[in-house]
């Protein structure tokens, strides 16, 4: 049996709130919660003076690349820098090449993670051949180990959306969705303001917001419906809306667009070009309103490595995305706890007990004895600047230099 205590540490648990104490972990659970507990025989210790023990960080919302562009990442290295960002599980998205479409690709690579050093869930595409037209055999890619439908990178299509919907329910698992009309994105690249200095055709806000006022709507009809990073007020307003309701939609957003607006983009550097774009400031206001009151439901990184030779094509031809898993924590604890505009227990709402439940991941989002032994643990003392230098096989930040805290101390699966 393997034990490890961990002593001494701020518990933050999202349903109990904080306490200080110890929790002893033996063979992948939490089996006592108190305060001085003592290490039984050969148990290794492991002391969290001074330190924040959160539930695992689930991040719901993660491209590992492979396959199609191992170059810019794989799983093994995806899972390395999750690690190292304090991340104990990930859902990858299906959007590779070829896509995660097929039950026997998908027993093939969920084969495969057993031996990373996190807990790797993937998601299948919703539409057959993640080709935007008839919906998938979602009964066969649950049977092969799916634990999410999405079609993420596209927009699930109108006709078919409200059987997908339906059909995602039946089987008890989550269906995402990307909201963005592109017929109204069209060639654009970045938010409108700094699309025009930079001389480049913008990404109107109705792209996204057209999308989230159909998606809620379909959800009011036909059963529950997830948002993907949401960036825009109006997006919001209508969740927040739609939730007062009681219609079965939830939100997530990213850590760039409570950190970051539209004015950052200071000169044709593509580490700014991530999709939905930077919004103005205005919007960012109200991203960080709706992680505080409820309307968000998580925080998910949108985890988008590209290799550094296609983000040097600029934006007018570098692709969308930036990396995230290894700044996740650090963002959140800086730019929202220490910021103080949401609470320690807020914050592993958002990361921890929101993102299990909307998985389905029962064991997981708690710190509660008899649940699975998966343990952030922040150091909110620690300061240091973004390097760039990364676990992840790329480095496409728009964050390199920024000083931030509460980097992780210690990651536990």
């Amino acid at each position: 049996m393997h034990l490890l205590l961990v002593k001494n540490g701020l518990l933050i648990d999202p349903l109990l709130g904080e306490s200080r104490g110890d929790l002893l972990l033996a063979d992948g659970k939490i089996l006592r919660k108190g305060g001085r507990l003592v290490p039984p025989p050969g148990c290794e210790v492991f002391d969290a003076a001074g330190l924040w023990v959160f539930p695992g960080f689930i991040d719901a919302h993660v491209h590992a690349r492979e396959p199609g562009a191992e170059a810019a990442e794989t799983l093994e290295s995806a899972a390395f820098a999750a690690a190292a960002g304090g991340v104990t599980s990930v859902l990858l998205m299906p959007n590779t090449d070829p896509p995660m479409a097929r039950p026997a690709l998908l027993r093939k690579y969920a084969a495969r993670v057993k031996s990373l050093p996190v807990n790797v869930y993937f998601s299948a595409a919703a539409t057959a051949g993640r080709a935007g037209a008839a919906p998938a055999d979602l009964a066969a890619l649950k049977k092969a180990g799916a634990r999410a439908f999405t079609d993420d990178g596209s927009c699930l299509p109108g006709g078919a959306l409200p059987e997908l919907i339906k059909k995602s329910a039946a089987l008890g698992l989550p269906l995402l969705d990307h909201p963005e009309i592109f017929s109204r994105t069209g060639a654009g690249v970045a938010a409108p303001a700094a699309a025009s200095r930079l001389g480049l055709p913008g990404i109107p806000p109705e792209a996204e917001a057209y999308a989230v006022l159909r998606d809620i709507l379909a959800a009011a009809e036909n059963g529950p419906l997830h948002l993907q990073h949401l960036s825009l007020a109006s997006s919001l307003a209508a969740l927040r809306r739609a939730k007062a309701l009681g219609w079965p939609v939830t939100g997530e957003t990213c850590p760039h667009y409570f950190a970051l607006s539209e004015r950052a983009i200071k000169k044709d550097d593509a580490n700014f070009k991530m999709k939905p774009p930077l919004r103005p400031e205005a919007d960012r206001r109200a991203v960080l309103r709706a992680l505080a009151d409820g309307t968000l439901d998580l925080i998910a990184s949108d985890h988008a490595p590209h290799e550094r030779r296609l983000k040097a094509k600029g934006f007018a031809g570098a692709p969308f995305g930036i990396t995230g898993l290894e700044t996740l924590a650090p963002l959140c604890v800086t730019r929202l706890v220490l910021a103080k505009l949401i609470s320690r227990q807020r914050l592993a709402q958002l990361l921890s007990a929101n993102p299990a439940a909307l998985l389905g991941l029962r064991n997981k989002g708690s710190l509660r004895p008899g649940r699975d032994a998966d343990l952030t643990v922040i150091d909110p003392r620690s300061r240091r600047r973004v390097t760039g230098k990364f676990v992840s096989k790329s480095d496409n930040t728009p964050f390199t230099g920024l000083p931030l805290s509460g980097w992780p101390s210690a990651t536990v699966v």
